[in-house]
């Protein structure tokens, strides 16, 4: 039995998780991590919630909120402090550790702002998370 850790729950990490669990022996366990708050969802989303086309459950990557239980997917909420890859342990923020036997990386990316006039003005601000989509 291995214990399979994904660090990051978005579209990458998702994937990832599913296909292990279909490809993976029954016994093997598998964690998503993710820091924020929410089911994982996607970013791409965000900009059609602010303008209310969708809501919020409208960005979750998996609609129903049964998904990662009836799949045996371990949602966990924290960040990831430190990676020993000797010892295979993970350190966590909100305290403790998490031992694996495999780990993936999939923490995506950050906005990149352009180099335009008034980029950096008042008012101005990337739609990155949930729970930070406007100031």
């Amino acid at each position: 039995m291995n214990h399979h850790v994904i660090i990051g729950n978005g579209p990458a990490g998702v994937v990832a998780a599913e296909t292990l669990r279909k490809n993976a022996p029954a016994a093997d366990t598998i964690t998503l991590i993710g820091d924020e708050d929410a089911p994982p969802y996607s970013r791409m989303a965000i900009p059609y919630l602010l303008h209310g086309d969708i809501t919020e459950r409208g960005t979750w990557l998996r609609k129903d909120p049964h998904h990662w239980q009836q799949l045996g997917i371990a949602l966990k909420r924290d960040r990831v402090k430190t990676v020993d890859t000797a010892a295979k342990t993970l350190a966590l923020e909100l305290g403790g550790t998490l031992a694996f036997d495999t780990l993936l990386i999939a923490t995506g990316s950050k906005p990149a702002l352009p180099p335009i006039p008034g980029i950096h003005a008042q008012r101005v601000h990337a739609c990155w998370t949930l729970d930070k989509p406007l100031p």
